[in-house]
């Protein structure tokens, strides 16, 4: 049983970490970092690293959203973004039996095929800088997580907040899109995640807003 000043200490070092995830979105840390309240841990695949994911409240609303600092994300053409997201869940996603996350290297390559199959025609000269914008927005709110140097793409930490529904909708849609090509990557191939060393941070956060 902890002490009062224990108990202090873990809702101040809880609180940090907060504060720092509504700074800057989902946080990159070494492996042995403690648990976090509230906070889900996605290890990376070589397992360098794991992210600190905010898990919401079940059902939570725009007010607690706002208050807990994770709104939902608005993007520029959220339909063409949509698509290219859903375009990299097929390329990256390729084992649906298992969970999203880490899943796969997918690449550019692989997405423009997708991308001019689902449209239903060859490709044009406006469809890249679509897709290179898209991956960007999705990179930046951690969705994926696109290396544009090496034209290779990875689903982002967010995707570990998906329910099984989700997962199960989007397993239905990638078998609606074309099949994407083999890769050819030009970075070596990610060893499988080893075990994470910590559990995740069951306890979801605390929030006096009610939403109404």
């Amino acid at each position: 049983m902890s002490t009062p000043s224990e108990a202090v200490e873990r809702r101040l070092y809880n609180a940090l970490w907060w504060a720092k995830v509504q700074s800057a979105g989902p946080l990159e840390v070494p492996p042995d970092t403690p648990a976090v309240a509230g906070l889900t841990r996605a290890a990376s695949p070589d397992g360098s690293s794991v992210w600190l994911v905010p898990t919401m409240p079940s059902g939570a609303g725009h007010a607690v959203l706002d208050e807990l600092g994770t709104p939902p994300v608005a993007v520029e053409q959220p339909n063409e973004t949509a698509r290219v997201l859903a375009i990299c869940v097929a390329c990256c996603w390729t084992d649906r039996s298992g969970p999203a996350w880490p899943g796969s290297t997918g690449t550019l390559a692989q997405i423009r095929s997708v991308y001019a199959g689902m449209r239903g025609r060859a490709e044009q000269s406006s469809d890249l800088t679509l897709i290179i914008g898209s991956l960007r927005r999705l990179h930046a709110t951690h969705w994926l997580l696109w290396n544009e140097k090496a034209g290779e793409v990875r689903l982002g930490p967010r995707v570990i907040t998906w329910t099984p529904t989700d997962q199960s909708t989007l397993r239905d849609l990638c078998r609606h899109l074309p099949d994407p090509p083999p890769p050819v990557l030009t970075t070596p191939a990610v060893a499988p995640t080893p075990e994470d060393p910590l559990p995740a941070a069951a306890d979801t956060p605390r929030t006096e807003v009610s939403d109404e």
